[in-house]
């Protein structure tokens, strides 16, 4: 797949009217894509350019920050810089401002995202329907009311550098009705691209460190449940190459696969 190579924002415009023509409709289709953006710079790298009309296209250069995706409204992208692969597009759909695939979209992509923006998505009740589909138990009982008995609920992010954080979060004994702030400190590794491990993870319940069969079950259930293969019955396909966490931030180098018949791609009434 495609390798990111550095910035190349100062270089985004074509140099004929054509060429920008075909660079602001190519914007126009990104925009379609997302609930708002705050800053988007679009290039084209076809010979010649206009080719893109008729939907052959060489390679797309996308760098973008302040992104809400239409998916995932309550989630600001800090930034991200994607390069595709050759790509087959819809030509007539594009001339309209609308991004239609003819074949799959390969693309390499650079993500940003900060802690305070992590911070708003975690409070919404989308992530704590997340966290409700995960299942352990402190008893070391295997019954499915025990396995139930557990959840979390208000988290809280902070990045530590060194590929660490620092996540607060409330253990609710949802028996008793007890709700108790804990902490959770651990690295982090990918596995296999798509799943996320815990590295030498801690935690403390009011300052008391955790029996290690409550970090085992929160280890195994992270693993478990946030995995970006669940995003693939959505036409999607992302595999994580790297991870860094630093100045705040999580920054992922990622490799896209995206179908034509994704419902992530925005359909229009009568398609």
């Amino acid at each position: 797949h495609t390798r990111l190579q550095g910035d190349w924002s100062s270089d985004v415009c074509s140099s004929d009217l054509g060429g920008m023509v075909v660079d602001h409709l190519a914007e126009q289709a990104v925009r379609s894509q997302t609930a708002s953006i705050e800053r988007i710079q679009v290039r084209i790298d076809n010979l010649p350019n206009y080719q893109i009309l008729w939907g052959r296209v060489d390679q797309v250069k996308i760098s973008a920050a302040g992104v809400y995706l239409r998916q995932l409204p309550d989630l600001r992208v800090d930034g991200f810089d994607l390069e595709t692969d050759p790509l087959d597009v819809d030509g007539a759909a594009l001339r309209q401002g609308r991004l239609k695939l003819n074949q799959p979209a390969q693309a390499a992509l650079r993500l940003r995202l900060k802690a305070s923006d992590l911070n708003i998505f975690l409070a919404s009740a989308r992530v704590q329907t997340w966290l409700d589909e995960l299942q352990f138990n402190l008893s070391g009982f295997s019954l499915e009311r025990e396995q139930r008995r557990y959840g979390l609920s208000h988290p809280a992010i902070e990045f530590l550098g060194g590929d660490r954080l620092r996540l607060a979060i409330d253990l609710q004994d949802r028996l008793s009705q007890e709700s108790i702030p804990i902490v959770i400190e651990t690295g982090l590794e990918i596995i296999q691209g798509d799943r996320l491990r815990l590295i030498n993870p801690t935690v403390s319940i009011q300052g008391i460190e955790a029996p290690s069969q409550l970090i085992s079950s929160l280890a195994a259930g992270a693993s478990q449940t946030f995995s970006l293969r669940q995003l693939e019955r959505l036409g999607l396909m992302l595999r994580v190459l790297t991870l860094k966490v630093r100045d705040n931030s999580l920054d992922l180098a990622v490799f896209a696969r995206l179908e034509p018949t994704s419902p992530l791609l925005q359909k229009q009434s009568g398609e």
